[in-house]
């Protein structure tokens, strides 16, 4: 794989999406990942795995762009999941956890039953929140058809994850949905 030629599509699609490319390195991303973002401070780096080079140009494509998108953190927190959504869930997370405490009287069971709370109901809301949001800006940069193209690809060829990272990938909404949502969704191509 010729890093030096990727590094010149990131610079070009992070100029389209209006952010400093991140640096890009051949590694090893998580098992199963064609690629990754790894967040070093104020600025990323985008892992490539040899599956990387495997994948039809198209899939490569809308992968970077998820990538770059993700890098956003200032648009990803102002368009994912709203403040005053999250603070909702933790007020209501916490205040189930205060009632189990009085109603129970142990503070081990208090916390499982908010951390349980946490995990089953308050990331997979944020997570699917971010997934359609970084959807409908790679759509909005680099067309719907090429976000199409790439879910239809995930989903006839799905990463083999293990451990936490296929966890992950089970709490996120499936392909159909996804592509479902971005239909219905108001997004226009960027002008090139």
């Amino acid at each position: 794989m010729d890093i030096d030629k990727l590094r010149l599509r990131i610079e070009e699609l992070s100029q389209r999406f209006g952010v400093d490319p991140p640096d890009v390195v051949y590694g090893e991303p998580p098992q199963g990942a064609d690629c990754t973002l790894k967040r070093r401070g104020k600025s990323s780096l985008i892992i490539v795995g040899a599956t990387f080079e495997t994948m039809p140009e198209h899939a490569q494509e809308a992968d970077l762009a998820w990538v770059i998108a993700a890098s956003d953190r200032e648009r990803l927190r102002k368009e994912g999941v709203p403040a005053r959504v999250a603070r909702s869930i933790g007020a209501a997370i916490g205040i189930t956890g205060v009632l189990l405490f009085f109603l129970v009287g142990s503070i081990v069971l208090a916390v499982t039953a908010s951390l349980t709370l946490l995990i089953v109901i308050g990331l997979p809301i944020m997570m699917r929140a971010q997934v359609y949001t970084l959807d409908r800006r790679v759509a909005e940069v680099c067309g719907r058809e090429t976000v199409h193209r790439a879910l239809e690809y995930w989903q006839e060829n799905p990463p083999r994850m293990r451990g936490l990272y296929r966890l992950v990938m089970k709490l996120q909404p499936s392909s159909a949905r996804r592509a479902a949502r971005l239909t219905s969704a108001r997004t226009t191509p960027f002008p090139a």
